[in-house]
């Protein structure tokens, strides 16, 4: 099994963009990227947006290889009627958009309004599929962490052999009850976690919150056999993220922790955060 982070926070944009090819099928996970809005009162600098069209042109390059494509929620940063053209042919296996809020369901709409000829389109929530050897399966829906119980996202596991990664999409680092028993079930050679939203807690998100998601975290990785653990996307909105997953990224049982692009062997950039210092330069 290929795994491939295509874009992310630590390469600079916010996605969690992930290809996986198997020996049966080519699957890319959530094709969309964005850049953040305001933060800090400044808006998204010049590299953020050079990032952007960079990570644009590898999601474009993947999907276009890909047999099958998943959506697991509408924000745009996970999805796109921009490249809506690039779906010909493939097999969509998507967020069901018939029990979403009204702005999930309007940019569903719009993007499968604009799709050229897929092959088929498959609410996927629950749900599991196998193409040759290749396990696809699928959570139910779940909340898009604490607080944002309005919005549903799905998550994925795909097996292949003795091989399997789990994705979590847009869980904000909150492992519910519904997901901790989904997981606990499976063996999981790479977890891809989307992490807590570190730069809300306290202000937005309680810390007693956050520090239950590591317990639950920490238990997972034990009972899955979790080998390589990657943690993006939320997280990695804050430079020093690495201070608060201190435990989880020494965990003994562990072959890799760390960012997508550490885990491609790349230097991470968090650029959403180091604006202040990006634009002082200038």
């Amino acid at each position: 099994m290929d795994i491939r982070i295509l874009a992310t926070e630590s390469f600079g944009i916010r996605s969690f963009c992930t290809f996986v090819k198997t020996k049966d099928v080519k699957i890319i996970i959530d094709p969309g990227c964005a850049l953040g809005p305001d933060r800090f009162n400044l808006p998204p600098h010049r590299l953020e947006i050079e990032s952007l069209w960079e990570c644009w042109q590898k999601i474009n390059e993947h999907l276009r290889e890909s047999d099958i494509a998943i959506i697991t929620h509408y924000h745009y940063d996970h999805h796109h009627y921009r490249n809506a053209y690039l779906y010909e042919d493939k097999i969509l296996l998507v967020k069901d958009f018939s029990n979403i809020n009204t702005m999930q369901r309007r940019r569903a709409e719009k993007f499968i309004k604009e799709l050229k000829s897929p092959k088929s389109i498959i609410p996927a929530d629950g749900k599991s599929f196998r193409f040759g050897e290749t396990e696809i399966q699928f959570t139910p829906a779940l909340s898009h962490g604490y607080g944002r119980e309005d919005i549903k996202v799905i998550g994925v596991y795909i097996k292949e052999d003795d091989e399997s990664v789990f994705h979590t999409s847009d869980i904000s680092g909150v492992i519910e009850d519904s997901l901790f028993g989904f997981l606990k079930r499976r063996q999981i050679s790479t977890l891809i976690f989307d992490g807590f939203p570190l730069y809300l807690k306290g202000s937005v998100l309680k810390n007693k919150w956050f520090v239950e998601s590591l317990k639950r975290l920490e238990h997972l990785i034990d009972i899955c056999g979790i080998k390589n653990l990657i943690i993006d996307h939320h997280s990695s909105r804050i430079s020093d993220w690495k201070k608060f997953y201190e435990r989880i990224l020494n965990h003994r049982g562990l072959s890799f922790a760390g960012t997508a692009a550490e885990f491609h062997r790349t230097e991470p950039k968090y650029l959403e955060s180091m604006r202040r210092v990006l634009f002082s330069k200038e």
